[in-house]
């Protein structure tokens, strides 16, 4: 591999981690934010313990899914 192609490889790489890391920060500040809102809910008594298991699996679900697309998109631009 040519040196030129290699350090345009390498620049894609670094564009798409950063990417990567940028999406991967977003989903895990909106997971906290939500956990967070339905942790206060709960310490307020406004849900049940079972209301409250429910909506943090649903919040972790989402999450989990929206960074495994985040995942797959990091791995296309890297392909």
């Amino acid at each position: 591999m040519t040196d030129d192609r290699q350090a345009g490889l390498t620049g894609n790489t670094r564009k798409a981690d950063s990417q990567y890391v940028e999406d991967a920060l977003g989903i895990e500040d909106e997971y906290e934010s939500e956990l967070a809102a339905v942790q206060v809910a709960l310490t307020r008594y406004e849900v049940t313990p079972f209301e409250y298991a429910r909506r943090r699996s649903e919040i972790a679900a989402r999450a989990f899914l929206r960074l495994a697309e985040a995942h797959r998109r990091f791995v296309a631009r890297n392909s």
